[in-house]
């Protein structure tokens, strides 16, 4: 966060201050998500770039800076939906200033609004989901190994579970409770809509296709883990780290065995298992608000995109005559 300097309007910080000092600045930053606040560092590289090479000012910008800055982007092919990523991140930097922020100028907002209705929004393009019966052939191909039976917890928990990739990597072995039933409540901290860390819990059913409570249990038994991150790192001799995986590493992992079963890899990754989950469910015609339990959605219209999708030519209109 270096290039993102802050300034809270100190003139000096007296040294037995200074750990407060940084406590405040990581607080500061803790309000959006590392993923979120290495996109607005990058956005906001390439809007101090472009004032620099034109002799414009960074913070505090001008709305007619603004309006030469979006309409630059959208000539050169930039999309709507990046676009107003990089003015969320102008406005993040102006926000941590104390500075009025013009990206909510009416001519900005109207100058997007122009460039949505001239070019498109052009939507990022949505990964598709990997259903169970995909799931269960990747499953089959994991070997015999430490890393096997990790990446075999991964997906089987992924898919049970409707696990974002930032929940599977952030999950702790305190976050795991398993019933007498062999059924588990997996506790989630924080996840993307739950920011304020309230956290709540994700029932885990182990089912007779998937056991995804049986693999995570015989992930955590091979590799020796009572405390500490769950998914964790295998060392060159192949026994497990402490190091958690990252969200990435969680994707890699899925489009590996994607790529096994014959899957184009480039249009799956690590949310294919939630969306899976979503579509398999939907195609079963499972309740929405039973979905929602599993997922965390606060919003039905969330999982109704995924739902429409799965249901797109059940009861068409055109069954029967066409």
């Amino acid at each position: 966060m270096s290039d993102l300097v802050i300034s809270l309007g100190f003139s000096g910080v007296p040294a037995e201050l200074q750990e407060n000092f940084d406590a405040a600045l990581a607080y500061l930053r803790a309000q959006v998500s590392p993923a979120t606040l290495r996109a607005y560092q990058s956005d906001f590289k390439i809007f101090c770039s472009w004032c620099d090479q034109h002799g414009l000012s960074r913070v505090p910008a001008t709305p007619e800076s603004l309006i030469l800055f979006l309409a630059n982007q959208a000539q050169g092919g930039i999309s709507a939906v990046t676009l107003e990523r990089r003015m969320a991140s102008i406005r993040y930097i102006h926000q941590l200033k104390n500075i009025p922020s013009p990206t909510d100028h009416v001519h900005v907002r109207a100058t997007l609004a122009g460039i949505k209705r001239t070019h498109g929004s052009q939507a990022k393009h949505q990964k598709e989901p990997l259903l169970d019966h995909q799931l269960l052939e990747m499953l089959a191909l994991t070997p015999d190994t430490l890393a096997g039976v990790r990446d075999r917890a991964i997906l089987a928990l992924g898919f049970a579970g409707a696990f974002r990739r930032s929940e599977l990597a952030a999950l702790q072995f305190v976050d795991l409770r398993f019933d007498r039933v062999g059924h588990l409540i997996c506790n989630i901290q924080r996840s993307k809509t739950d920011q304020s860390g309230k956290g709540f819990e994700k029932p885990i059913y182990n089912g007779s296709q998937f056991q995804a409570v049986v693999r995570l249990k015989a992930w955590l038994n091979e590799a020796g883990i009572t405390e500490g991150p769950v998914f964790r790192r295998i060392d060159w001799a192949g026994g497990a780290t402490e190091q958690a995986l990252s969200g990435q590493w969680i994707g890699r992992i899925v489009k590996k065995y994607a790529g096994l079963i014959g899957l184009d890899v480039k249009d799956f990754a690590a949310h294919s298992l939630r969306s899976g989950f979503i579509t398999s469910a939907g195609e079963r015609d499972v309740q929405l608000y039973k979905i929602m339990e599993v997922t965390g959605q606060k919003d039905p219209r969330t999982v109704l995109r995924y739902l429409r999708r799965a249901n797109l030519f059940k009861n068409h209109a055109g069954d029967g005559f066409l």
